[in-house]
């Protein structure tokens, strides 16, 4: 699928990638429970304490799959306009395979953190790496490493962008 498109004209590849969601990377819309933790392993221990595990539950729309959003770097869930995602590139699983998603993203445009996140997705399901850089170095911590899981808990109990936050 993926070769056919290279050789399709411009806007016939743009039609195939949007009916991609359907064939791949079908995320089922409702209520998602979101936790990041935090590799520790390069962070000085006097700094473990800022980085605690958060939990929180969010409402995803079909729209927030299909243009990456939902895997991008969560501080709250409405948090998309201060660590804006670009370059993202959404690749359907074929016969079964997951489906990944890769993107950048830099908060207050790049000033104070920038990163990439690898993401592997199921429909109910999905695993992001982070890697991220801070700028300058926050207490001598230049870049962190955090996991960011997501799964799929049922029908929206929320609106869309309501921030519930939980530190674990």
């Amino acid at each position: 699928m993926n070769f056919l498109m290279f050789q399709l004209p411009t806007r016939a590849a743009l039609v195939a990638f949007a009916v991609l969601p359907t064939l791949g990377l079908a995320q089922i819309p409702g209520e998602w429970k979101y936790t990041i933790a935090t590799d520790l392993a390069s962070v000085p221990v006097d700094m473990r304490v800022n980085f605690p595990t958060v939990s929180f539950a969010v409402c995803r729309t079909a729209a927030d799959f299909a243009s990456g959003r939902a895997f991008a770097l969560q501080t709250l869930a409405s948090s998309d306009a201060r660590c804006e995602s670009k370059n993202i590139n959404i690749v359907a699983g074929v016969r079964g395979q997951a489906s990944r998603v890769s993107l950048d993203y830099a908060c207050d445009d790049g000033k104070t953190l920038a990163g990439r996140a690898r993401a592997v997705v199921a429909p109910k399901r999905f695993v992001v790496a982070l890697e991220s850089s801070y700028r300058p170095a926050v207490s001598g911590v230049e870049t962190i490493h955090q996991t960011m899981e997501a799964r799929y808990v049922g029908d929206c109990k929320r609106a869309p962008d309501a921030d519930e936050i939980k530190v674990q």
